[in-house]
């Protein structure tokens, strides 16, 4: 490992507070830590304590113990780790480099490239985010109203201007999930496909190179595969692979590695057919560069050609990383609070469309102006319930990748849950004991033996009650034609079922011990039956014991 000095970036906490930013559901791989390591005075000695502290470090640390301990974060960014601590004047920020990046150390410490990397990651060369806060208060007494409320929570609160290539995969990641896991399954792919990097922990004085005639010719000492390390995001190559899908599936992906995979190697293609590199073709989408060649929906288009985008992650990524400022990301959360807060014509119940979103989103920008994705960040923070003392940073904001049911149906194209499984993910409670059920029917009975004890019981059900139609007593010839085969299709299958009394098989139903699906799916028996549904779905399905009951 090699580092830079410990160097510092006067900013105030009202135009930046890390706490707040780099927890609040835009960037997934900042890590916290509670003890100071890499960001202690080149001076001080090897203690992390607070008396190690002097001077202006002292009074940070006093300040900072009083409410939650000395807090440092760092983060794997390409070449290097980034260390930072923040106090009530600005930041300390140090570098640490393994030693093969030992030239982006020369440069760095020539240039301070890592201060050019902070700028323009925290947007700091941008309108001062205390203007910001008063003319959106201006503008809109809602907003004034809830700044002046909890004024000390949301300082500082400002959207990060990330690499578009991880924020491209994270939002693809952030599909029907939350924080916590978003921040899981981001750091294991780092794990295994990203760079390995220097770790703050291991972090020694010894390390820090104050000048380029500094810097050792020869390598130090190889650190060991054991020791903790940060990781930087995998590049689009890494992630193209033949086996990419099959291992993001055992890193817990689900359905969303394919997306990745396919993703990635479009990236690829498309970039190479423009003549472009990856990089150079997703800077090409920023506002700067793309405003003359169709505006933000044409730049919408293109993140729409990914697999696992909709529209809600496709203006993620045109917020957090490429510059367009205005763009408003609508999904069910702010879509509410547009109907509670600012009378958008429309119930609670009403699902969110494409021209929802856009409607919704102009209204928005109206109102809030050309920074009106920023003002957005703020609002939705505040709106969010904060975390409980102890309780993980994430967990107060598990709502805030909440995707439309449009959303939803648009990324999983490829693949749909069935009816049992989602069903099953419902309903599973571990420990539950189960008995034995045998199941034969008929075109109009159904027939249930269940086997308590030493006790058969035989059960007959008339179809025709199980299923009444919500008109009439009676169904079209078609319904129940589809109903008769799906009985059909029932019985063929019950014939390689195993178990049982005689030659039939056997499906399980849920004892009274622990949390009955009979409840659950008796609800759902009502729903269906209410609107005539029951002949798209197997019929036995939404037996409920009180129809079992009252057939006998």
């Amino acid at each position: 490992m090699l580092s830079t000095p410990l160097r510092f970036l006067h900013i105030p906490l009202t135009e930046l507070c890390l706490a707040t930013v780099l927890k609040s559901g835009q960037s997934f791989r900042w890590q916290r830590f509670d003890a100071i390591q890499a960001t202690r005075p080149d001076a001080a000695v090897a203690s992390t304590s607070i008396s190690s502290l002097s001077g202006n470090e002292q009074t940070l640390s006093d300040e900072v113990s009083r409410k939650q301990g000395p807090v440092e974060w760092a983060f794997g960014w390409g070449d290097r780790t980034v260390c930072l601590r923040q106090d009530d004047q600005g930041i300390y920020y140090r570098a640490l480099y393994p030693y093969h990046h030992r030239n982006a150390l020369l440069v760095d410490l020539e240039t301070n490239s890592t201060l050019a990397l902070l700028r323009h990651y925290f947007n700091l060369d941008s309108t001062p985010l205390v203007a910001l806060y008063a003319d959106w208060s201006a503008r809109d007494p809602h907003f004034k109203k809830k700044i002046e409320k909890e004024s000390e929570r949301l300082k500082g609160i400002r959207v990060l201007n990330q690499d578009p290539w991880e924020n491209l995969i994270s939002f693809i990641c952030s599909a029907n999930n939350n924080i916590s896991r978003i921040t899981l399954m981001v750091n294991r792919v780092c794990e295994v496909l990203g760079e390995r990097l220097p770790h703050p922990t291991l972090f020694d004085p010894s390390t820090v190179c104050e000048n380029v005639a500094s810097v050792p010719a020869a390598p130090p000492t190889c650190p060991s595969t054991a020791e903790p390390s940060m990781y930087a995001f995998p590049s689009p190559t890494s992630l193209a692979q033949s086996n990419t899908d099959a291992l993001l599936r055992h890193l817990g992906f689900g359905y969303r590695a394919p997306y990745i995979a396919w993703s990635s190697q479009h990236l690829l293609d498309h970039s190479v057919s423009l003549q472009l590199t990856p990089d150079e073709y997703l800077a090409s989408l920023k506002q700067i560069n793309f405003e003359k060649k169709g505006g933000i929906e044409a730049a919408r288009e293109e993140l729409l050609r990914f697999k696992g985008v909709g529209r809600k992650v496709a203006d993620c990524v045109l917020l957090f990383s490429l510059g367009w400022t205005q763009t408003v990301p609508i999904d069910t959360h702010v879509f509410q609070f547009a109907i509670r807060d600012y009378a958008f014509p429309c119930s609670k119940a009403t699902a969110l469309t494409p021209l929802l979103q856009d409607q919704v989103a102009n209204k928005l920008v109206q109102l809030w102006g050309p920074y009106a994705g920023h003002a957005q960040q703020v609002l939705f923070f505040a709106d969010l319930k904060p975390a409980k003392p102890g309780a993980g940073a994430a967990k107060g904001v598990r709502s805030v990748l909440e995707l439309s049911k449009f959303e939803e149906d648009v990324v999983k194209e490829d693949r749909k849950p069935t009816w049992q499984e989602e069903v099953d993910e419902l309903t599973r409670t571990p420990g539950i004991k189960r008995r034995r059920v045998q199941v034969t029917t008929t075109p109009t009975t159904m027939t249930m033996i269940k086997q308590v004890g030493v006790e058969i019981v035989g059960t007959k059900v008339k179809v025709e009650d199980a299923y009444p139609s919500p008109a009439s007593s009676t169904y079209t010839s078609s319904s129940s034609s589809r109903r008769e085969a799906g009985l059909k299709k029932e019985r063929e299958e019950q014939e390689g079922f195993e178990g049982g009394a005689g030659d039939g098989g056997h499906v399980e139903e849920e004892s009274d011990q622990g949390l009955s699906t009979w409840g659950f799916q008796s609800f759902l028996r009502r729903v269906f039956t209410f609107f005539d549904f029951s002949s798209w779905v197997d019929p036995t399905f939404f037996y409920s014991r009180s129809t079992l009951k009252s057939a006998n």
